[in-house]
């Protein structure tokens, strides 16, 4: 039996594009597959240098590292990096994102404006965001488990802005039933292929005027 399925894993190396198998390593300049999510997984265990190295020689990929913030014994981050956007996508407004989260971040824009193009005719130009970091809890709750805010290891999106200036507003265009929603409820898909947690307007009324992502230890998408 180990020899099969020895063999098996041979055959799939060989012949199954390496963005399909969970067990390879991320190659970000590949499309998403069934094994990415599990890639960037295995990313976010490996050593920070591993993913600092992938995520600085990303072709088009505008991000340096940053600088350690430690405001108490809880919040904060070591080692992150500062995300700005990547070719010609950006960000409004710099975020510190943990390095996982940034190459997920990177994955995801990616697939953003392949969308835009595909439902639009015109690519993506900005990310609207509400920032990564914020040392607090779950909830706004004053005790209880951590957010992953609280290290930079999640991010809330309020909106995208196409080439052409079309703004595409969660909180606006979420209720509707039109191209900007079905463009919406296509990258919140996108996000869950991609992140561990992935909530939009769906999840709870908190959420009505953002996307929350992050690569924390549950598991959700909704």
């Amino acid at each position: 039996m180990a020899f099969i399925i020895a063999a098996l894993g041979i055959w799939a190396n060989k012949v199954v594009p390496p963005q399909h198998l969970p067990w390879r390593q991320l190659d970000p300049a590949r499309p998403l597959g069934f094994g990415t999510k599990s890639q960037l997984l295995r990313l976010s265990l490996s050593t920070s240098k591993t993913c600092m190295e992938m995520a600085r020689d990303i072709e088009g990929f505008v991000t340096v590292p940053s600088d350690p913030k430690r405001p108490s014994n809880t919040c904060g981050w070591d080692i992150a990096r500062v995300v700005y956007g990547q070719n010609d996508i950006t960000l409004a407004g710099e975020a510190n994102m943990q390095c996982p989260l940034s190459v997920g971040t990177y994955l995801w824009v990616r697939e953003l404006d392949g969308l835009a193009q595909e439902r639009f005719g015109t690519g993506l130009k900005k990310i609207h965001h509400m920032g990564t970091y914020s040392c607090r809890r779950q909830n706004g709750n004053n005790s209880g488990q951590w957010s992953e805010h609280a290290f930079a290891n999640a991010w809330d999106i309020a909106g995208f802005e196409l080439s052409d200036g079309r703004l595409i507003s969660v909180r606006l265009d979420w209720p509707k039933s039109n191209d900007k929603a079905a463009y919406l409820r296509d990258a919140r898909d996108a996000a869950c292929k991609i992140f561990k947690v992935t909530l939009s307007p769906d999840y709870n009324a908190a959420h009505y005027d953002h996307f929350h992502v992050d690569m924390g230890p549950s598991s959700a998408c909704r």
